[in-house]
C-alpha cells in the first residue's frame, strides 16, 4: 500500500504564507520532513488558487521538486493548475481528480486524457453529493469507469476514490464499513484491476487527535488494507499510523518478518 502524504494543503497556514508570499523555504523545508517520514509520494493541494494561478502553481511545484524526486499527486479543482502542474513536473503526476459533476467530466478528465497520467476519480453524485449506501457507490463506480473509457483514459490510469466520510456524520461507521466493501468488490464488478485510493485523514476529520481518534485511524487503515486498498491519503507525520501501514504490508507480501 503506498503511502501518500497530504500535509502542503492551502489549510496549513505555513505553506499558505509561503504561498503568499512566494517564499519557498518553509515549503522546501516540510517537504523533506515529508519524505524521511517514509511518504511514497505527495499529494500537493493548493486549493482553487483562483489569483494568479499559473504563477503560484509553478512556485510551489518548482519549489517542491528542488527538495524531492518523489511522485506527487496534483490536488485542485481548478483545471488551469493541473494543467499548468503537467507541464511543470518532471515525471508524470496523478491528477487528483474528477467526478461525476459535468464541470470536472468536461474541463479534468481531458487533461488526464491528453497527457495519459493517471487521475483519481470520485464516486460522488453529478451534484457532488456523496453516495448513502454501497449500491450507490457501486453504480456510481460503474458510471464514472464508463465515462472515463469513453473519454479516452486506458483502464490502468483509473484509480478510484470510494469516499470516506467524517466517522462523526450521522452513519458515519456504516459509511466506513461501505467503504470497505467497495474497496474489496470494484475489481471484480468492473473487470479488470483497478486501483483504489482514500482519504484517511477525512475519518476523523473535525475532532481533535486524541489516543482514541488515532487508534480509530489505524485501525481502519489495517481494515482498508485487508479489503485490498493500493493507496491512501494520509497525515505522513502520525508514526503509529505509518507504521501499521508498513506491518499490514509486510504480513500481505508475506515479508519476513524482523523484530
Amino acid at each position: 500500500m503506498k503511502l501518500i502524504a497530504d500535509n502542503i494543503h492551502i489549510l496549513n497556514p505555513e505553506i499558505a504564507r509561503a504561498l503568499e508570499e512566494m517564499d519557498p523555504e518553509p515549503i522546501q523545508t516540510l517537504t523533506r520532513k515529508i519524505e524521511s517520514a517514509g511518504a511514497n509520494a505527495i499529494d500537493i493541494n493548493p486549493g482553487p488558487l483562483r489569483k494568479d494561478c499559473r504563477r503560484r502553481m509553478t512556485f510551489l511545484l518548482e519549489s517542491v521538486k528542488q527538495a524531492t524526486d518523489l511522485p506527487l499527486f496534483l490536488d485542485s479543482p481548478n483545471p488551469l493548475a493541473l494543467e499548468t502542474g503537467l507541464s511543470v513536473c518532471r515525471k508524470k503526476p496523478v491528477l487528483n481528480g474528477f467526478s461525476l459533476e459535468p464541470g470536472k467530466l468536461e474541463n479534468i478528465l481531458p487533461l488526464a486524457v491528453r497527457s495519459e497520467t493517471d487521475i483519481v476519480g470520485f464516486l460522488l453524485h453529478p451534484d457532488g453529493r456523496v453516495p448513502g449506501n454501497l449500491d450507490e457507490r457501486l453504480n456510481l463506480a460503474t458510471d464514472l469507469t464508463g465515462e472515463a473509457i469513453k473519454a479516452g483514459l486506458a483502464p490502468e490510469k483509473l484509480i478510484i476514490d470510494p469516499v470516506v466520510v467524517p466517522v462523526s456524520w450521522e452513519n458515519g461507521t456504516g459509511q466506513a464499513r461501505q467503504v470497505l466493501d467497495c474497496v474489496s468488490l470494484l475489481p471484480e464488478l468492473l473487470g479488470f484491476p483497478v486501483k483504489t485510493i482514500v482519504g484517511l485523514s477525512n475519518l476523523t476529520s473535525g475532532t481533535r487527535p486524541t489516543d482514541k481518534t488515532l487508534l480509530l485511524e489505524e485501525t481502519y487503515l489495517a481494515m482498508l488494507a485487508q479489503a485490498g486498498l493500493d493507496m491512501v491519503l494520509l497525515n505522513i507525520f502520525r508514526k503509529k499510523t505509518v507504521t501499521k501501514a508498513g506491518i499490514c504490508d509486510d504480513i500481505k507480501t508475506s515479508r519476513i518478518w524482523a523484530y
